[in-house]
C-alpha cells in the first residue's frame, strides 16, 4: 500500500470520526463553570474596602449577595463603604487581575478529566470568557493545565454590551452548545439560535440564568440529556 492510500484512509477516518461527534463547537465560560473564583473575588473585595475603609463581610454573604445579583451599590452600602462607588469599581478593575488575586482560584471539581472526556463528542472546545489582560490568563491556563485542553480562547472585553456574542457571531458551525453561569451566556447562546447549559455553582443562582438544561457542575453534564 502507498503512502497516497495510506493518507486517504487515514483522512477518511478522520473525516468519519468528525462527523459521528455530537457537536462541532462546545463553547465554555471560564469563571464558573472552570475555575471557583470566589476567593479572588472575595480577596479583591476585601482589600478595598479595608483600603477606604468600611465593614468587610463574611465571604459567605458576600458571595450569596452575589450569586443572588444584589448591584454592587448595595453591597458597598451593606459594608459601610467609605469610599465612593466609583472608587471601589476603579479599584476592582485595576486589581481584580493581579496576579497575586489570579492565584486564589482554583479548578471546580473533575474539570481536567472531563475536558478530555469532551475530546470525544466535540471537534472544538472554545473557552470564551471576559477577562481584561489575556496574558495572565494565558499564563493562569498554563499554570492549572487547563491550556493544552482548549482548541481555542477567546478573550471578550469586560463591560461591553453582547461581548460574548459579538466575537461569536460570525463562526460558521452545524451545532454547538454554550455552557456558563451568567446571564451573558445564556442570552448569547439565544442570540446563537443554540441550546446552552447554565452551571448552578457558580456567579449566579439558577433562577437567574434562562438556559435549557441545568446542572451544578460541568462534571454532572449528560450530554445523553441534550436533545
Amino acid at each position: 500500500m502507498n503512502l497516497v492510500k495510506i493518507f486517504q484512509i487515514i483522512v477518511q477516518k478522520y473525516m468519519q470520526f468528525a462527523k459521528n461527534k455530537m457537536f462541532d463547537y462546545i463553547f465554555l465560560d471560564l469563571d464558573g463553570p472552570i475555575l471557583e473564583g470566589k476567593y479572588r473575588h472575595y480577596e479583591c473585595y476585601k482589600d478595598i474596602v479595608n483600603k477606604f475603609g468600611g465593614d468587610i463581610l463574611d465571604i459567605n454573604t458576600y458571595w450569596n449577595m452575589k450569586m443572588s445579583k444584589v448591584r454592587r451599590d448595595v453591597i458597598l452600602k451593606e459594608s459601610a463603604f467609605k469610599g465612593s462607588y466609583e472608587d471601589f469599581f476603579n479599584d476592582w478593575m485595576c486589581t481584580v487581575e493581579d496576579e497575586r488575586y489570579l492565584k486564589l482560584d482554583i479548578l471546580k471539581p473533575q474539570v481536567i478529566e472531563t475536558l478530555q472526556k469532551w475530546k470525544g463528542i466535540t471537534q472544538k472546545i472554545v473557552l470564551v470568557t471576559m477577562r481584561q489582560d489575556e496574558s495572565y490568563l494565558i499564563t493562569q491556563l498554563q499554570n492549572l493545565e487547563v491550556l493544552s485542553l482548549l482548541d481555542e480562547v477567546i478573550v471578550c472585553p469586560p463591560q461591553r454590551k453582547n461581548t460574548k456574542y459579538e466575537a461569536l457571531k460570525n463562526i460558521k458551525f452545524n451545532k454547538a452548545i454554550f455552557i456558563g453561569d451568567t446571564e451573558e451566556d445564556t442570552n448569547t447562546a439565544k442570540m446563537l439560535n443554540i441550546k446552552s447549559i447554565g452551571i448552578t455553582n457558580g456567579l449566579r443562582k439558577k433562577k437567574f440564568l434562562d438556559a435549557d438544561y441545568y446542572y451544578k457542575e460541568i462534571k454532572d453534564i449528560n450530554f445523553m440529556e441534550i436533545k
